[in-house]
């Protein structure tokens, strides 16, 4: 009988797994906490591999994408927080919050951390700023955080399958406030800018110029996430005047400049319609796009005219000026800093979402004041 004793011991150990998967939270708490062999056991993997994916370091190792997912997968099914969580959630205030991003090369961003570093410092808390540019990279970030190493957490972006993380990571008492991209999770709140009517302005004025083969080029991080807010704006405007949508007219790309231009060298190729208009994802992507045009020996707003979104200072400085529909960043950054910490000295938010105004700046880029030439 002895040496059926481990195949004895390993049913059991996946006995209780399951059982955990399928137990509310109230009851597994009463029991075991899980580990990191649990863990492992569950997604098929070393142990070893479970440390690399969760404390982030996979990549350098070369673990594939989908045993990461696994692992991440199994150690939300187990409630598993590292050892180290447990202790440091224990402690008093770190008196740090995070402030989780996708980029930090955007001017943009740079603009609504220095709001959120500022009322921060007011009430005596430093942000810690992590880049997180891909899903995954965001998910990790927010499991990591797990680990208490942070009072709460303010996060730009918001890929769909991170809401679940987040809303685990609130039950555990760690407060959150979403900026821009609100969740369908009540005690989650969010501070955004009106984007979809902003972009619904910025194509209507277009229109109101004249034209009528109005381009959209869109972050291809969101181009097929349901909140992209600009992309439902651009098509409100052209339900609204009439205008068939053109699925040839919108161009993902990279959320840069070099990704701007090249959305605009799509746009431009030779064999297919050429726009008279471009509206873009943000004046970031904008300034590469009118680099790009100049290089086509386009004229902007003569042959193309352009506009762009956030209204930050560089538009202005571009040749020619940037037509943008501004909002807020410094409000954005200062509400969202100040509701998160308000949280966390048990103030309820005011309401779940907070919506700042916009309005659309004119300037030389949309040829505002000047003819169309007659299209057909």
């Amino acid at each position: 009988m002895a040496h059926t004793q481990p195949q004895q011991h390993v049913r059991s150990s996946a006995q209780l797994i399951a059982k955990r998967r399928t137990e509310p939270a109230s009851s597994r708490a009463l029991a075991r906490a899980s580990t990191s062999a649990d863990v492992a056991r569950l997604a098929k993997v070393s142990q070893t591999a479970v440390s690399l994916v969760l404390s982030g370091t996979a990549d350098r190792v070369g673990l594939s994408v989908a045993t990461r997912e696994r692992v991440l997968a199994a150690a939300a099914a187990l409630d598993y927080t590292p050892n180290h969580a447990a202790q440091s959630l224990r402690r008093r205030r770190t008196n740090s919050i995070a402030y989780v991003t996708r980029d930090l090369g955007n001017p943009y961003v740079a603009e609504v951390v220095a709001a959120v570093q500022r009322a921060a410092a007011a009430r005596d808390y430093v942000v810690t700023v992590i880049a997180a540019p891909t899903e995954e990279a965001e998910l990790q970030t927010v499991f990591r955080l797990r680990a208490g190493v942070c009072d709460g957490l303010l996060i730009s972006g918001g890929y769909s399958r991170t809401a679940a993380e987040l809303r685990q990571l609130v039950a555990r008492g760690m407060s959150c406030v979403l900026l821009q991209d609100a969740c369908d999770e009540p005690s989650i709140p969010c501070v955004r800018a009106d984007l979809r009517e902003g972009a619904r302005r910025a194509v209507q004025h277009l229109i109101s110029l004249g034209h009528r083969r109005i381009a959209h080029v869109t972050d291809g991080g969101r181009s097929a996430e349901r909140n992209n807010d600009r992309l439902f704006g651009y098509q409100a405007a052209l339900d609204q005047a009439g205008i068939p949508f053109d699925q040839g007219m919108i161009v993902a790309a990279e959320n840069s400049l070099a990704g701007g231009a090249e959305a605009i060298h799509t746009l431009m190729q030779a064999g297919r319609p050429r726009p008279s208009a471009v509206f873009m994802f943000n004046d970031h992507m904008a300034a590469g796009g009118l680099h790009a045009m100049r290089a086509l020996g386009l004229r902007v707003p003569e042959d193309v005219a352009v506009v762009g979104f956030d209204g930050i200072a560089l538009g202005a400085f571009t040749d020619p000026a940037l037509t943008t529909v501004e909002h807020p960043r410094e409000a954005l950054g200062r509400l969202a800093a100040q509701t998160l910490l308000d949280l966390l000295d048990g103030m309820p938010s005011p309401r779940p979402t907070q919506t700042l105004p916009v309005r659309l700046v004119i300037r030389q880029s949309c040829g505002a004041g000047r003819s169309l030439p007659q299209t057909t």
